[in-house]
């Protein structure tokens, strides 16, 4: 078995993960299994969609020609890799569909958001895919920040009522534009995600941190094609609490699992200490410079 440490979970795996971080532990909190995923979930409570079938404590993938996923309960994961299946995707929708489903069972929130580290905690990049937090944080790592998290972070309440973030695992998602944005050599071939994606993996295991942080700024990325330039407003309690909600990730689970009481509870925690901002920008050209300028003037 290969030991990991990944969104804050001691991991035993049949299958080898390079983009996790090998860790040493006596017991673990997952374990990952290759083996025959169920048909189907049935009981009360199940929810069918396309390929996919949702419970409070069990989730059901059948991802078409790469791999079927089951996690349940919060400490299982079985992966049915099919045949015409490339090993790179396999372990991506792993990663993300598989290990979501783990963290809404065990009543923890995955944020869609990157992070740098700051003042002795965090800002996050909240957006879509494609709305530029990978970019961004690469960025800000060019200019001397360190890299917190990539895409993911875990949000966990503590007893005091604050509320931290658990970064993923050290791998920094790219698409090809970035690498040009960031004045960055491109990797090689092995580091594609997936045959034909223009998306490139950039490892940092060796300044990974995995201790949870607290959540110091939260920046909401958003690209449109209204006015010429970059603008950074901070946004009311109330236009907060709905961005940040708007960027859980993977919200089909969330509401199929039933974890939205949840997920309010910790945002109203959340953005009573948290400065929030929404970032609006042209899509037309490259703002990456602008937008770092005034980005640093809020990381102050």
């Amino acid at each position: 078995m290969y030991h990991y440490w990944a969104y804050g979970l001691l991991v035993a795996s049949e299958m080898e993960f390079p983009e996790l971080l090998p860790y040493v532990f006596e017991e673990q909190d997952v374990t990952i299994r290759l083996g025959k995923t169920p048909e189907a979930l049935t009981g009360d409570g199940v929810v069918h969609k396309v390929r996919v079938s949702i419970s409070p404590n069990e989730y059901l993938l059948k991802f078409l020609n790469v791999a079927n996923y089951y996690a349940a309960r919060g400490n299982e994961i079985i992966i049915e890799p099919l045949p015409d299946g490339d090993e790179k995707s396999v372990r991506l929708f792993a990663l993300s569909n598989a290990f979501a489903a783990i963290l809404y069972q065990r009543n923890l929130i995955p944020l869609h958001a990157s992070g740098i580290f700051y003042e002795k905690g965090v800002a996050l990049f909240c957006g879509a895919s494609g709305a530029g937090k990978s970019t961004t944080i690469t960025a800000l790592q060019q200019k001397g920040y360190r890299v917190f998290t990539d895409d993911v972070c875990v949000l966990q309440q503590q007893p005091d009522g604050s509320v931290t973030a658990v970064p993923s695992y050290p791998m920094i998602k790219l698409w090809e534009d970035s690498f040009e944005k960031n004045g960055l050599m491109m990797v090689d071939e092995e580091k594609r995600l997936r045959p034909e994606l223009p998306k490139y993996a950039n490892f940092f295991h060796a300044n990974f941190f995995t201790q949870p942080q607290l959540i110091k700024q939260i920046f909401v990325l958003e690209q449109n094609n209204l006015g010429d330039g970059v603008h950074i407003n901070p946004l009311t309690a109330l236009q907060a609490f709905d961005e940040i909600q708007k960027n859980v990730y993977r919200p089909l689970q969330l509401t199929s699992m039933k974890k939205r009481n949840i997920l309010f509870s910790f945002v109203n925690h959340l953005i009573k200490n948290t400065a929030t901002y929404k970032i609006n920008r042209p899509s037309n050209r490259n703002t990456l410079p602008e937008l770092l300028l005034q980005i640093e003037t809020k990381l102050v």
